[in-house]
């Protein structure tokens, strides 16, 4: 039997193959977040939550927006690069704070 077209596929039966949880269990988790973002809890208006998943174990952590899903993919779920880009984040805004400071002072 030939498998069957993504678009053709239940959403449930999608969610069965990719991530081994049922419609009702994805139903539940939004729940649990209130259907927010797990990370930065916005609400998508036009799609769905994404399923996160370990890549490795193939654990559901979650629900995610669009792009906290992607912005984990990218730092490919590590969270020391993630730990590291808050820090340049963090001190790039004390830097730029005391240059913006310093160049106002000058004028």
């Amino acid at each position: 039997m030939p498998r069957k077209h993504w678009s053709e596929e239940s959403r449930d039966e999608r969610l069965q193959r990719q991530y081994s949880i049922t419609e009702e269990l994805y139903e539940a988790i939004a729940k649990k977040q209130n259907n927010q973002c797990a990370i930065c809890r916005c609400r998508q208006q036009y799609q769905r939550l994404a399923v996160d998943h370990d890549h490795r174990t193939g654990m559901v952590r979650g629900l995610l927006c669009t792009n906290c899903n992607r912005g984990l993919g990218r730092f490919f779920d590590s969270a020391l690069r993630l730990r590291n880009a808050a820090a340049y984040i963090e001190h790039a805004q004390q830097t730029w704070a005391r240059v913006s400071t310093k160049t106002s002072e000058v004028a």
